[in-house]
């Protein structure tokens, strides 16, 4: 009696119920937000996946890592949208807990023993090390405790009758978007080379938006040795120096999330020609290919015909591999591809686009667009130079107007529920009841007809005696 009455009064301060609240606010937001990132973005945490199978010694499950990639998104999604809504309590504190126990000790093991540096928790949104992984956990692991214990003294936002509706509508939507993501390209673009981004500039080479700080170094030698100085301590009067070169000092614009380090094409005649590539002001077609004996040929069609049309017009058309010359030949020979074929690092063109092969327009160092070969157009809006065409216009990434188009889809139709789940809560139990009522209605027939049949069997055995 006296543990019960100690239950009930912490039940009835406020402060352990706001702090109930807030804790599945907080949990159920680190949950959704990780589901989300995971399901926008499928082919990278399939990558991430075989990292791991990898440095655990467990390739053989690499053919399964992208159900892996979808299925985790969609539960953790789940569990973290019902954890914020107070739904099926007990539960999903269960699950959750679970979740962590298992989690928080292999967090630990990544954080001593290193074998992959981003544990991939929240895909490229955002980076954290083993170590920062590590403890996310152990505060999230101390808070799911605190509500597997108290979870279940709130009701939450829905009734129990439509809380299943909840739930299937989020998977529905976590799947849709994972769809997309794999068969076309992530919905949300959280990786450097975004549409509209200017290269030269990310790269810090020159370009139109390097700027001039309108300074000079000033490079002298003396005794073998060079050193650079500036207008006001240049040696003018000391003649031990000889004067070497001028330069002009010059400041790229960069901005610091978008800077890359990772985009160099290499020509199998030429060497490195990424510059040649980004500061050339004609229209360039890019068929990137992480792995050609891997890519999927059911567009080839859709890439010849766009090799084709750059061929008429002028446009440079190259594909761009990681892969062998063996598998680059074996892939001419079963396409007739006759483009060139440069060479970029594996991780490097995955960083780009997911799709495997994808095809990026580039201009001036400009991205116009990316897609995967299944949106690639046809021929037949391939009728006049890409100047006139949409095609040949730059696709500018808003990322604003994504998620704001993503949070309609997802919260209008989940607030209308919540205006109306006691209509809905009575359709439903109207439902049952009228299937309740058809199934004994059908057992009622049967069981008549069973007792005319018995009835008409002992009619017919008094008839023969």
């Amino acid at each position: 009696m006296e543990n019960k009455n100690t239950v009930e009064s912490i039940e009835n301060k406020w402060w352990i119920r706001l702090l109930i609240i807030l804790s599945r606010w907080v949990v159920g937001a680190t949950f959704i937000f990780s589901g989300f990132v995971k399901a926008i973005d499928p082919m990278g945490s399939v990558y991430k996946f075989n990292d791991y199978f990898v440095a655990f010694g467990l390739e053989f499950l690499i053919p399964l890592s992208l159900i892996f990639a979808v299925l985790l998104a969609a539960f953790e999604f789940m569990i973290g949208v019902n954890m914020f809504l107070g739904s099926y309590r007990r539960l999903t504190s269960c699950l959750v807990l679970f979740t962590m126990i298992f989690m928080t000790p292999l967090t630990l093991y990544l954080a001593i023993a290193n074998p992959v540096s981003d544990c991939g928790c929240f895909g490229d949104a955002l980076i954290l090390t083993n170590w920062q992984t590590f403890f996310k956990n152990v505060l999230l692991l101390a808070i799911t405790i605190f509500l597997f214990i108290f979870n279940n003294r709130i009701r939450g936002i829905y009734n129990r009758p439509v809380q299943w509706i909840t739930v299937l509508y989020s998977l529905i939507f976590v799947f849709a978007i994972s769809w997309i993501g794999y068969n076309y390209q992530p919905i949300l673009d959280f990786r450097p080379y975004k549409s509209g981004l200017n290269l030269a500039k990310a790269m810090g080479t020159e370009s139109s938006d390097t700027g001039s700080s309108g300074e000079y170094l000033f490079i002298y030698e003396k005794d073998g040795r060079q050193q650079e100085f500036t207008l006001d301590n240049y040696p003018v009067d000391d003649t031990t120096w000889t004067f070497v070169d001028r330069v002009e000092k010059k400041t790229p614009v960069i901005q610091e999330d978008e800077f890359i380090k990772d985009f160099m094409i290499i020509s199998p005649d030429l060497g490195d020609v990424t510059d040649e590539i980004l500061t050339n002001k004609n229209y360039q077609f890019l068929l990137l290919s992480s792995d050609i004996a891997k890519a999927d040929d059911s567009e080839i069609d859709r890439i010849n015909e766009i090799y084709d049309y750059a061929l008429v017009h002028g446009y440079n058309f190259y594909c761009v591999t990681a892969s062998s010359q063996e598998d680059i030949a074996r892939w001419q020979d079963d396409t007739g591809a006759e483009y060139p074929f440069y060479y970029m690092d594996e991780t490097a063109i995955k960083t780009i686009m997911r799709a495997n092969p994808s095809m990026m327009l580039l201009k001036d160092g400009i991205i116009y667009w990316k897609r995967s070969a299944s949106s690639l157009p046809d021929e037949s809006v391939l009728t006049a130079p890409l100047e006139k065409l949409s095609l040949g216009q730059i696709r500018m990434y808003n990322a604003d107007r994504r998620i704001m188009f993503l949070a309609l889809i997802y919260l209008v139709p989940m607030l209308i529920l919540l205006l109306t789940e006691k209509t809905v809560a009575a359709i439903i139990v109207n439902i049952k009841n009228l299937r309740m009522k058809r199934r004994q209605e059908k057992a009622l027939r049967s069981k008549g007809k069973r007792i005319n049949i018995e009835k008409e069997t002992t009619k017919n055995d008094n008839k023969e005696l």
